[in-house]
């Protein structure tokens, strides 16, 4: 059996002694102020996304040419709704891994066989399943679980 705190560097939360109090049911109105607008662009995700890959890297992962990946980064061409997708799933996901392994960790983790995926490789399952099951494999693996 695969436990991960035995077998790989896991990041040291650093975080005091008392639990985090669970997500309250909001009742209220949610009003969102003009300055929520930057919100929808993914431009800043891009480029933190290359900053932590490379661009040729990140065109990779993404499926798409590098040239058009510089010409988003500079705002000189849109970013479709499904590339945007694509760039907040992957933003999201090496965020995640990030918070539980360190660097080295995290990189073999995005393209290593991985139990709580049924043996597939997270980057795989990111490409063709989208975000959703690799980030159930992430807290799963930061809650202690294993296969």
């Amino acid at each position: 059996m695969l436990r991960y705190v035995e077998n790989v560097a896991i990041r040291d939360p650093g975080r005091g002694g008392s639990a985090p109090r669970p997500w309250k049911r909001f009742t209220g109105a949610i009003v969102l102020r003009p300055a929520a607008d930057v919100l929808a662009d993914v431009r800043p995700l891009l480029s933190r996304i290359i900053d932590a890959l490379g661009t040729n890297a990140a065109a990779r992962l993404l499926g798409v040419d590098r040239a058009l990946v510089s010409r988003w980064r500079a705002g000189r061409e849109p970013v479709s709704a499904e590339m945007g997708r694509r760039i907040v799933d992957l933003h999201d996901v090496l965020t995640r891994i990030l918070r539980v392994f360190v660097r080295e960790a995290a990189a073999m983790w995005l393209v290593g066989s991985e139990p709580l995926l049924g043996g597939a490789r997270p980057i795989d399952v990111l490409a063709s399943e989208g975000a959703a099951p690799v980030i159930r494999a992430i807290d799963g693996i930061a809650a202690g679980a294993y296969a």
